[in-house]
């Protein structure tokens, strides 16, 4: 079998664990990394030395697709950037893979859309929540009616104060590079509404601010590393789990000033940690979205209504792996990384009986998703996808919409705005 070639623009830690050290250990023999590019030359070769391997690293993004000659580009850079990447992607003549979100402002929605009318080659966005199991069931159970019509949602995202809080640490703390949580972590949701719906959203009204991080804090530093708080501080975090993630953390550093352990109480945050969303669809369904970074625990409250019933996913998991728990000490549920993933239906009037619906679950990152994603993109599956787990890129740009406006609407006071134009209504 031919291996298709994949050059990766963006070494973080995403692009290392989730796509560069499973294709080596997984894909090798329909898949090959053929070339990767950071505008941090130390980031690339540290994800070289991270997966053991010397895949060649390239002091430029053309100079990489000219001399690699790939077929298809990985997208795993800053948020802000993607579009940027994904453009140029599809002007080589690549299939073009990007992580979430696609983009992060309305006039790269516009630019993207006109790459992509010019384009010979396809691009995917890499929702990888339409592989979870529970995801997968509701959408299986919509389609076969259970619930009959939709005519509300209501969802809210929780983030505890250990996963919640590494947001306000890196880069995402920056609105100009991520754009907020509503689209570096809600794209996750509004794409699986969108997907469960099979509708297109119209308008959303929203509120929020920053009401925990940021200036809030009781007292501030610089970094968690040189901090004259680190011993009174609960957000007080050791980013280096090992060390030589130590070292190489500490090369790249050198070279652009990137620091992964900024205070979560720093003057400069700009994004928001509490949001509020109505959102209207063309097929009249009503939603309610909420997310918050600073909650007591962490997980999921997902409830669609329907003529005939009810479908709810409550899940409540551990952030075990996250920056800044304290191993000892904790409770035995933390520790032992149990969680609590249920989807039930429940019939209306009388009887209201529930059914458990709940998956069996997968092994591996991100409740098993990553591993089906992959297993798409490196083996290029062309197997039937009767749920559409494939994001198209019109189904990313929808996401992001939805984000880009919420952000307008907060700044505007709660105003609605319409989603596809960014317009005031």
């Amino acid at each position: 079998m031919t291996q298709r070639r994949f050059v990766i623009v963006g070494t973080g830690t995403r692009a290392t664990y989730s796509w560069v050290d499973p294709q080596l250990k997984e894909f090798a023999d329909v898949a090959q990394v053929v070339g990767l590019y950071d505008v941090n030359p130390r980031r690339a070769q540290a994800c070289n030395a991270i997966v053991k391997a010397d895949l060649p690293v390239y002091s430029s993004f053309d100079e990489m697709i000219r001399e690699a000659k790939p077929d298809a580009l990985m997208v795993a850079s800053t948020d802000a950037t993607h579009a940027d990447y994904v453009i140029r992607g599809l002007a080589a003549g690549l299939e073009v893979f990007t992580e979430k979100p696609l983009c992060t402002t309305f006039d790269q929605v516009t630019r993207i859309r006109e790459a992509a009318r010019q384009a010979v080659r396809p691009a995917w966005v890499t929702h990888n929540a339409r592989f979870l199991p529970a995801a997968q069931t509701i959408k299986r159970e919509i389609q076969a009616g259970r619930i009959g019509q939709i005519r509300q949602v209501t969802f809210h995202e929780l983030l505890d104060r250990y996963h919640g809080a590494d947001y306000f640490r890196r880069w995402h703390r920056d609105f100009r590079q991520s754009g907020g949580l509503l689209l570096q972590k809600a794209s996750h949701h509004f794409d699986l509404i969108n997907w469960w719906l099979d509708s297109r959203p119209l308008r959303v009204s929203a509120q929020g601010g920053l009401f925990f991080y940021g200036k809030n804090g009781p007292f501030r530093g610089e970094r968690c590393s040189n901090c004259a708080h680190s011993k009174e501080c609960v957000f007080y975090a050791d980013v280096f789990e090992n060390d030589l993630i130590r070292r190489l953390f500490k090369e790249t550093e050198t070279e652009d000033g990137y620091f992964r352990d900024r205070c979560v109480f720093g003057d400069e945050i700009d994004i928001t940690d509490t949001a509020n969303l109505t959102i209207s669809y063309e097929n009249g369904v009503q939603v309610s979205y909420s997310l918050v970074a600073y909650a007591s625990y962490e997980g999921q409250q997902v409830a669609l209504e329907g003529t005939e019933g009810r479908l709810e996913w409550n899940l409540r998991q551990t952030t075990i792996w996250a920056m800044g728990r304290k191993k000892q000490g904790m409770s035995s549920l933390v520790q032992s990384g149990q969680q609590f993933d249920r989807v039930t239906y429940t019939a209306p009037y009388d009887d209201q009986v529930e059914t458990d619906l709940t998956p069996p679950p997968i092994e591996g990152s991100h409740g098993g998703a990553d591993s089906q994603l992959r297993d798409m993109i490196f083996r290029a599956s062309s197997a039937p996808d009767p749920l559409g787990r494939r994001a198209v890129l019109e189904e990313g740009i929808q996401a992001v919409l939805i984000g880009i406006a919420a952000n307008r609407s907060i700044a505007s006071g709660g105003r609605p705005v319409d989603i596809q134009t960014g317009e005031p209504v």
